[in-house]
């Protein structure tokens, strides 16, 4: 898509430094893009309100019919950090379109696109209301059948990933959507992996991410397997409990100082299989989906 179509530049690119130094790395500034007309391969979008950012883009809603849109910028002085940003893109729109077909569990996927000129591309997706990090900011607290019902449905959504020999290694609150009827769908599949293949260096978030994908030395090399994202639903049911994630100091699974232990020994026993430090003896979400605590309402 043209520059003349999209009437969009990274600020500062047409000019870059005449000879950057061996270690510099260009640094995309923030694009406004609300309350403008873009296209999206042939449907004209117009951009409402920023509803998140990450490292590597920002999240819109928008309206040709109703949607988000990710907006990522391509454009960069690093190739080693454009090709893994192109990948991570084309890794999302895969997963997405892979994990879609097999579940509603999943965002699904509508479009994509790239603006050769700016170096920005485009992900069009179902719009949900929030993400469960809200929910958890604006609740004082769950209740006790709030949690489950949500609970069922991420263990649900950890079969999805498992049975289709997917690791998301990024699974937290921010990135699990709600939809209307307090429907639970999990998005950004962007640094998914498939499952059984190696693994280098660290990923993921702190806390929320098992410890052997945040921790990894630069070189280190591991396989995947869905026990990585056990951890992280764990540490997401914690979030739920606790309101706030856990630490990787063991025993990880027990409360916040200042805390009193849950007195559900069901959701307690989750925690503590989940929140495992050494991943061989963590179980595995198969374990999840027939626990007493996610079948019993």
């Amino acid at each position: 898509m043209g520059q003349e179509e999209s009437g969009l530049m990274v600020p500062g690119a047409e000019n870059p430094p005449a000879s950057p130094s061996s270690d510099w790395r260009y640094t995309i500034q923030t694009i406004a893009m609300e309350r403008r007309l873009i296209p999206v391969n042939k449907s004209q979008y117009k951009f409402r309100k920023e509803l998140g950012a990450g490292a590597f883009g920002s999240v819109y809603s928008a309206r040709h019919k109703p949607v988000a849109i990710k907006v990522v910028s391509l454009a960069t002085w690093s190739s080693s950090d454009g090709e893994m940003l192109a990948e991570s893109i084309l890794t999302e729109i895969e997963m997405s379109k892979r994990l879609s077909r097999a579940s509603n569990d999943v965002v699904r996927m509508f479009d994509f696109d790239f603006h050769r000129q700016s170096g920005l591309a485009f992900l069009v997706m179902e719009l949900g209301q929030h993400d469960l990090e809200k929910t958890l900011k604006t609740q004082h607290r769950l209740s006790n059948t709030e949690r489950k019902i949500i609970w069922r449905q991420l263990a649900s959504i950890a079969m999805v990933l498992h049975d289709n020999n997917i690791v998301h290694l990024d699974i937290k609150p921010q990135n699990l959507i709600v939809f209307p009827g307090n429907r639970i769908k999990l998005g950004d599949l962007g640094i998914a992996q498939k499952a059984y293949r190696h693994r280098v260096g660290s990923n993921g978030t702190w806390l929320y991410s098992a410890p052997e994908v945040t921790t990894a030395s630069r070189h280190h090399v591991a396989i995947n397997t869905s026990k990585s994202d056990v951890w992280s639903w764990g540490a997401v049911l914690y979030r739920m409990t606790y309101r706030e994630p856990p630490e990787y100091t063991p025993p990880c699974y027990r409360p916040p100082k200042n805390q009193h232990t849950y007195r559900d020994p069901q959701l307690v026993d989750v925690l503590r299989h989940t929140l495992v430090l050494d991943i061989r003896e963590r179980v595995d979400p198969p374990w999840l989906i027939r626990h007493p605590y996610t079948v019993t309402l």
